[in-house]
C-alpha cells in the first residue's frame, strides 16, 4: 500500500536570490532616500499631496504621452518624496550604488547611441516574489521543484547527448519514461508516469522575523568569463560593460539562517505494481527524499565549485563570501553525504549550466552582427553588484542551502551554519535597526504632516464657513438695498446707484456727489434736486444745519472743506 513521507525543509539563502513574478516597483509608487526604498500605494499617497499638488499632477497627466511627460511625472514624485515617504507601506534597503544611480537618473533622459533618439530612464525595479498581504518574501514550491527536476533529469541522463530537438517533452519524456508510443497515436504523453508528480512541494515562507531587511535592491551586471582584449592584446571592457548592460533587482539577502521553512511530501508507490503501468511512474524512477538530496548535491555542488574557481580567476569573486562558502561546504560535507542537506540553485540569473544537463547542454548564443552559435557553456555571468561599473567583490545569484528534517516540533540547532551566518546576521540586525530608526523618523514626520494637514483642513473649513456667512450677509444686504432703492424716486435712486458704483468706497458720499457735480455728471436742470439731496444728507448726518465760518475750523480739515463747498455751492445753485 502506498504511503506519504513528509519532511520539513529549512532553507538558508547563500547568495542573492531573485524569484521573478513580472511585478516591478515603478517610479510612481516608490522613492529612494538615504539608501532606503519607500514603496507606497499611488491611491493612498494622494493624501500626502496638497490641493495644488493634485492639480499639478492632473495637468501633467493630461499632457501628451511623450518623454517629457514621463520625466515630469518622475520629477513630480521625486520632488515630493519626503511627504510620500510618510505613506510608505514597505521599506527596502538599497545598496549605495543603486541609491546614487537613482538620484542621478530620476526624471532625466539618456542618449541612445545607435540612432541618437532620447530614451527615458524608466527606473523600474523588478521585485522578488512576496506574499501580497504581508509583503514578506516567499520561495515558490514550483521554483524549488524545478531545480530538483533538473538535478534528477541530469542524474537519469548520465551525461549523454540528446538526439531530440525539443527538450520539454521529447527529451524529458524519454528520460522520465512518460512519453510512450502506444496504439493510440493521438496520445504519446502519459503525465501520470512523470515521477515528479509523486513529489509535492509547498511554498517556503519567510520565518526570520520582520521582513524589513529580508531583501535588498542591487544591480545585476554582465561580465565575460574570458578576458576581452583589443588588437594589441590589452584588456578592455566588453560590449556589455561599455554599453551599460545591467538590471536593477530586489533580491533575498544572503546568509539569513534558516530564513525560509517549507514542506515536501514524497509518495511511495509500493504495493501498486499490479495497477495499470501507464498510470504509474517507472519503478526505477520513484525517488525518495534521500535520493533527491543526493541527486541535487551531485549536480549543483560541482557547478558551485567550478563557478567559484572561475570567478576567482577573473578577479570578480567576493573573497569574504568565498571563504565563508568554503567553510560551510566543508562543515556540511557529512550531512550532504547522508542526504540531510543539499544545495539548490533557483531564480533568475542562475546561469545556463544550472538549468541544462551535462552532456546534453546546447546553449544558443547570438552575437551582434553574426548568426547564433551553439555552445556547451555560456560566455558570461550575471553577477550581483553595488554599482554598474563594479569589477571586484561580486556575487553569483541563486544559491540556496536546504536542510531535510522530519516533521517534529523540536528543530536542532546547526552550529556550523549559525557560525557561517553569524557575521552576516550582525550586519542584518544593524541594517534592521537602521531601517527601524528611519521608519520611526518618517512616521514622526508623517504625524507632523498629518497634524499640519488637519490644522490646514480646519482652517479651510473655517474660511469656508466664513465665506458662506459673508455670502449670506451680502445677499441679505443686497435684498435690503434693493428694497431701499425701490422706495426712492427715480432721481434719488439714480444718485444712490451712482454712489454704489463709485470706485473709492471710502470716499464720503457728499464728497463723491460734489466731485461728480463738478465733473458735469448731472445736467443743469437736475442741480436743484441734487442740492436738495445734499442738504438733506448733510443734515441727516450732521444734525441741525449750521452756518460754517472759516474761523471755526482749520483750512485743512476735510469735513470743514466739504461742508464749506456744499454750502457755497448750494447758495449759488439752489
Amino acid at each position: 500500500m502506498n504511503a506519504l513521507a513528509s519532511y520539513r525543509l529549512l532553507m538558508t539563502p547563500l547568495s542573492p536570490i531573485h524569484i521573478g513574478t513580472g511585478e516591478s516597483y515603478e517610479p510612481t509608487n516608490y522613492v529612494i532616500e538615504d539608501e532606503v526604498l519607500y514603496e507606497f500605494d499611488t491611491g493612498t499617497a494622494m493624501h500626502a499631496f496638497t490641493e495644488a499638488d493634485r492639480k499639478r499632477l492632473l495637468e501633467i497627466g493630461n499632457g501628451a504621452p511623450e518623454i517629457e511627460m514621463i520625466q515630469a511625472v518622475q520629477r513630480f514624485f521625486y520632488e515630493r518624496r519626503h511627504r510620500l515617504m510618510t505613506q510608505a507601506v514597505r521599506h527596502v534597503p538599497v545598496l549605495p550604488g543603486v541609491a546614487k544611480f537613482y538620484a542621478q537618473r530620476i526624471g532625466q533622459s539618456i542618449q541612445q547611441e545607435t540612432n541618437g533618439e532620447r530614451v527615458i530612464n524608466q527606473l523600474e525595479i523588478d521585485r522578488t516574489a512576496h506574499v501580497p498581504t504581508t509583503r514578506a518574501p516567499i520561495l515558490f514550491g514550483s521554483s524549488i521543484k524545478g531545480a530538483i527536476r533538473t538535478a534528477l533529469l541530469d542524474e537519469t541522463n548520465g551525461g549523454q547527448r540528446a538526439s531530440e530537438t525539443k527538450g520539454l517533452h521529447e527529451f524529458q519524456g524519454r528520460l522520465f519514461k512518460y512519453r510512450i508510443k502506444c496504439r493510440s497515436p493521438e496520445r504519446l504523453l502519459f503525465f501520470e508516469r512523470d515521477p515528479l508528480r509523486l513529489i509535492r512541494l509547498a511554498d517556503a515562507l519567510w520565518t526570520a522575523g520582520p521582513p524589513g531587511s529580508a531583501t535588498r535592491v542591487l544591480l545585476a551586471v554582465n561580465r565575460k568569463k574570458a578576458a576581452v582584449t583589443d588588437e594589441s592584446g590589452r584588456a578592455r571592457k566588453s560590449r556589455a560593460e561599455s554599453g551599460d548592460l545591467y538590471q536593477t533587482l530586489e533580491c533575498l539577502s544572503p546568509w539569513r539562517y534558516r530564513a525560509f521553512v517549507g514542506e515536501v511530501t514524497v509518495q511511495d508507490m509500493a504495493g501498486l505494481e499490479t495497477c495499470d503501468q501507464n498510470a504509474l511512474p517507472a519503478a526505477d524512477l520513484r525517488f525518495d527524499m534521500a535520493h533527491i538530496a543526493h541527486a541535487c548535491n551531485a549536480f549543483y555542488a560541482p557547478i558551485l565549485e567550478a563557478e567559484m574557481h572561475m570567478l576567482r580567476g577573473r578577479g570578480y569573486l567576493d573573497e569574504a563570501w568565498a571563504k565563508a562558502m568554503g567553510r560551510l561546504l566543508a562543515a556540511s560535507a557529512e550531512k550532504r553525504q547522508q542526504g540531510g542537506v543539499f544545495l539548490l540553485r533557483i531564480g533568475r540569473h542562475c546561469g545556463a549550466e544550472s538549468v541544462t544537463l551535462n552532456g546534453a547542454r546546447r546553449i544558443m548564443v547570438k552575437g551582434r552582427g553574426r548568426d547564433a552559435e551553439e555552445l556547451s557553456a555560456a560566455k558570461t555571468w550575471w553577477l550581483a553588484a553595488a554599482n554598474k561599473d563594479q569589477q571586484h567583490n561580486l556575487l553569483p545569484f541563486g544559491w540556496l542551502l536546504v536542510e531535510v528534517l522530519p516533521l517534529i516540533d523540536d528543530i536542532p540547532v546547526w552550529t556550523d551554519l549559525q557560525t557561517a551566518c553569524g557575521p552576516h546576521l550582525v550586519e542584518a540586525e544593524q541594517l534592521a535597526d537602521k531601517l527601524a530608526a528611519k521608519v520611526a523618523e518618517v512616521e514622526q514626520a508623517g504625524r507632523e504632516i498629518e497634524a499640519r494637514q488637519l490644522k490646514e483642513e480646519e482652517e479651510r473649513l473655517r474660511r469656508a464657513v466664513e465665506r458662506e456667512r459673508e455670502v449670506e450677509i451680502e445677499t441679505a444686504r443686497k435684498v435690503r438695498r434693493e428694497a431701499e432703492l425701490a422706495a426712492l424716486s427715480p432721481f434719488e435712486r439714480g444718485i444712490e446707484e451712482f454712489l454704489d458704483r463709485r470706485p473709492d468706497k471710502n470716499q464720503p458720499e457728499v464728497s463723491a456727489v460734489i466731485a461728480a457735480v463738478k465733473q458735469g455728471h448731472w445736467r443743469d436742470d437736475e442741480r436743484p434736486a441734487v442740492a436738495a439731496w445734499l442738504r438733506a444728507r448733510m443734515q441727516a448726518t450732521k444734525g441741525e444745519w449750521k452756518e460754517v465760518s472759516q474761523a471755526k475750523k482749520p483750512a485743512k480739515d476735510r469735513e470743514y472743506q466739504n461742508t464749506l463747498l456744499v454750502k457755497s455751492w448750494l447758495d449759488g445753485e439752489s
